[in-house]
């Protein structure tokens, strides 16, 4: 008798808990913004310095790329680096268009040592930025195939 009305008293408790439920419920969401920064080249770079006016420096060979670019912070800039300085006599040129707001260094030599060729880069997301390319050989450039790997790094100012 007595554990029929233990019984009987639990059951009641918990229908009385079970219509007591609101039918509202509320979650706390934490969304952790971290900070974004990144670029990619798009296009396949081929020049080749076959002509030369006689009595001048061989022709200059130009190509062009694009480039894509999203970074939400504030101040960033965009430099490159060759894997390997370029031979004697040989010297590749970069230009890169700069994203809304921001502003291009202009054209500027590459080689093993970081330059920076765009920057004041704020809060951009945008692509197919133009990407140029010159190569300048004097007559003491070998004939040769050169081969580099141009980097390009995004990071704050």
């Amino acid at each position: 008798m007595k554990n029929l009305l233990a019984l009987t008293l639990l059951a009641l408790a918990f229908s009385t808990t079970a219509m007591a439920q609101s039918n509202k419920a509320t979650q706390q969401v934490t969304i952790n913004v971290a900070e974004i920064a990144v670029i990619s080249v798009q296009g396949t770079i081929n020049m080749t310095i076959a002509a030369a006016t006689a009595g001048q420096a061989p022709d200059a060979a130009t190509a062009s790329a694009t480039y894509a670019v999203t970074a939400n912070g504030d101040d960033k800039k965009i430099s490159a680096k060759l894997d390997k300085d370029m031979s004697k006599g040989l010297t590749l040129y970069a230009t890169m268009g700069a994203p809304k707001d921001a502003q291009s260094k202009g054209k500027k030599s590459l080689s093993e040592k970081s330059v920076d060729l765009v920057h004041k880069i704020d809060d951009v997301n945008e692509n197919g930025l133009g990407l140029n390319y010159e190569a300048v050989a004097t007559v003491e450039a070998e004939p040769d195939n050169y081969v580099r790997t141009v980097t390009y790094t995004i990071t704050n100012n």
